[in-house]
């Protein structure tokens, strides 16, 4: 074995200009390739040259993680329309609280989120603490939504109310763990004194405000909880909830690379006005404004 195609763990700290403790920490997360002989670490030199070169790639691509959003998808599309082969956003729809972890982990490079936090009425800032630590990062605004009850045309089961989900004839279908709507719905529930083994359906779970939309059409569930949007694209009736504001959560280091600039330019007040009229339930007083910096 030529040793010289192999790197020690001091080594490789010198030509990636970090310290040998950085080292340790990326081979215990498992982003660095490794192997370990005789009780060492050692680094084949290709395989690191190899994870330069995507770390840099990844730099020019854009890696969206968290909740659901109709306008989100417009944005994507639109980002990648204008920017491939150079650079693309991808999108992993888990939910607003997993879009956080995800960020804090490394493996996106923004978050969308709407968590509520009962305690201070506000949305997401509360959060960041909780699963952001102490990593520096900006939050700018999407959008505000309108959230509330999807039901069939004539909500022939007369849902007006959280109380009425627990009627016997009406099928529920609720949204993921960690998704903002369904923290939402567990506020509502705790307030009104009602336990979720009280409502058929509470339990089955789908991941968009599409899906609900979907469910309730195909007659597999009478009611769920989702953005107006989907009502008025889907033709169900919709009973109005709350507004929620929906922000975009970036590191503070990535926010000055040029994708993700690229990418907040979208939000400028020319392709807001030719979207605003195409997004019922939507409103965007505050797009693009950044909500906070620390």
């Amino acid at each position: 074995m030529d040793k010289s195609q192999f790197f020690t763990t001091k080594e490789v700290a010198n030509y990636l200009k970090i310290n040998e403790k950085k080292v340790y920490q990326l081979i215990k997360e498992g982003e660095i390739p490794c192997t370990r002989v005789a009780g060492k670490w050692l680094f084949p030199r290709h395989l690191i040259d190899e994870w330069i070169a995507e770390s840099i790639q990844k730099q020019k691509d854009i890696f969206i993680a968290g909740s659901n959003d109709p306008f989100l998808n417009v944005l994507i599309n639109k980002y990648n329309k204008d920017s491939f082969p150079e650079s693309l956003t991808y999108y992993a729809c888990i939910g607003s609280a997993k879009g956080l972890e995800a960020l804090a982990k490394g493996k996106a490079v923004m978050a969308a989120t709407h968590l509520f936090d009962p305690e201070t009425q506000d949305y997401n800032l509360p959060f960041l603490s909780k699963y952001l630590e102490d990593i520096p990062v900006i939050v700018i605004n999407l959008v505000y939504r309108e959230q509330g009850f999807l039901v069939k045309k004539g909500n022939p089961l007369h849902i007006k109310d959280f109380s009425d989900l627990t009627k016997e004839k009406v099928r529920f279908i609720n949204r993921n763990l960690g998704s903002g709507t369904r923290l939402l719905l567990d506020y509502h529930l705790a307030q009104k004194g009602v336990s979720p083994e009280q409502i058929q359906g509470y339990e089955k779970e789908v991941n968009t405000h599409l899906e609900v939309g979907l469910q309730i059409i195909r007659n597999e569930a009478d009611v769920g909880i989702g953005i107006r949007y989907v009502a008025e694209m889907l033709g169900l009736d919709f009973i109005h909830i709350s507004w929620e504001r929906f922000d975009l959560v970036v590191r503070k280091d990535d926010y000055r690379l040029k994708p993700i600039k690229k990418f907040f330019s979208l939000l400028d007040p020319l392709n807001l006005s030719l979207s605003a009229h195409q997004f019922q339930g939507y409103d965007f007083k505050e797009t693009g404004k950044v909500i906070f910096e620390g």
